[in-house]
């Protein structure tokens, strides 16, 4: 079953789900794993320090808020044309299409992995595009979740990184969990533009996929 994440956000009210089945999760800045339930929902609460250290030469890992180098999506913007069709095909629907700009995978990106396809991912509010591989649904992916308050959507991950064009990553296992899929929150500073990315491939491809994420110009 993929993941349906909730988020707290500043200027819209959203929800993803990049499954087959409906499902919902969410954060807190509580520092203890475990879980309480919200709306009748399960909320993971925490994020646990995995414990595997290979990173991706790309994506600096740190375990505390520093300014490194430049933002991967501070590159040069690519065209519509340099990626899939269905983010602006999505993007175009969204409530936020006018903050927050499409932020994607461009089609040559070393992320994608053989065999994959394409599609939207279900989303109310924002956009979200899901990748599938023959024998894995939504094995990565990447979501707009409309803006969100940094100070209230980036606590307790593992990784932590501020660029310095004020962006900030963060990321960890889902829900802290060893064996879910990594979970990345990215806030553009342009209009608080709040991200989602994920990938059920591990650490180093999650890493790869954020050095690949560039701005379409829409």
């Amino acid at each position: 079953m993929e993941s349906l994440y909730k988020l707290p956000i500043t200027l819209l009210s959203l929800t993803m789900c990049v499954g087959i089945v409906s499902c919902e999760s969410g954060f807190s800045s509580h520092s203890i794993a475990q879980t309480e339930t919200i709306s009748n929902y399960p909320v993971p609460i925490s994020i646990n320090v995995p414990t595997d250290s290979a990173n991706n030469k790309n994506i600096p890992a740190t375990n505390g808020n520093e300014v490194t180098t430049k933002a991967p999506w501070s590159n040069p913007t690519i065209t519509n044309s340099e990626t899939d069709a269905v983010y602006q095909q999505e993007w175009l629907k969204a409530e936020s299409k006018l903050l927050c700009p499409i932020l994607a995978l461009p089609r040559k990106a070393s992320a994608h992995l053989t065999g994959h396809s394409v599609r939207r991912a279900n989303f109310s509010g924002g956009w979200g595009v899901a990748y599938d591989l023959p024998k894995l649904r939504s094995a990565y992916g990447v979501a707009n979740a409309g803006t969100a308050d940094p100070k209230d959507a980036f606590n307790n991950w593992p990784y932590n990184i501020t660029y310095k064009d004020g962006s900030i990553l963060s990321y960890g296992h889902e829900g802290g969990d060893p064996s879910g899929k990594w979970l990345a929150y990215i806030f553009i500073p342009q209009n608080k533009c709040f991200y989602n990315v994920w990938s059920a491939q591990g650490k180093v491809h999650l890493e790869q996929i954020i050095a690949d994420l560039r701005i379409v110009n829409s």
